[in-house]
């Protein structure tokens, strides 16, 4: 079997998705109903430790988020960072639409959900408030709450 394939029996139940996805960095802004829109178009993976997500030169397929375990991506030298649970990886290769620079690896035995990136952009094309709150969050702290630039 391929790595990230594989049928557990602790998998999360849906609703344990929407509850996981409140406090993802990359969501911290989406609502509960636009939660549930993404935890429907989730996928969970598993890694065993060791096992490559994706390499470098990879075709951007989709955005990952860790559940349980952690992950390394590295670069180019010296330009490595672990991806903890709560925290997402390979947004930048989705968004940009260019291959992948980077290498993912699981560095313990991970849950991740895996986002596919023509899911994904079909649900930001249909949901204009998934799409607010990811510019929020990636546009970072610029804005006060009432969409003033500071």
């Amino acid at each position: 079997m391929q790595p990230g394939t594989l049928e557990h029996t602790d998998d999360l139940a849906q609703i344990e998705v929407v509850v996981f996805l409140q406090s993802v960095d990359l969501f911290r802004f989406c609502r509960a109903e636009e939660l549930l829109r993404l935890a429907r178009i989730s996928h969970q993976k598993h890694y065993t430790d060791g096992d490559v997500i994706y390499s470098a030169g990879d075709r951007p397929d989709g955005i990952y988020c860790v559940v349980r375990g952690q992950v390394t991506v590295d670069g180019e030298p010296g330009q490595g960072h672990i991806v903890a649970p709560l925290f997402t990886f390979g947004v930048r290769g989705v968004l940009t639409g260019r291959m992948r620079v980077e290498t993912a690896r699981a560095a313990a035995d991970s849950l991740v959900l895996f986002f596919d990136a023509e899911d994904f952009f079909d649900l930001l094309a249909h949901n204009i408030d998934i799409v607010r709150a990811l510019f929020r969050q990636l546009l970072g702290s610029s804005f006060d709450e009432g969409g003033e630039e500071q």
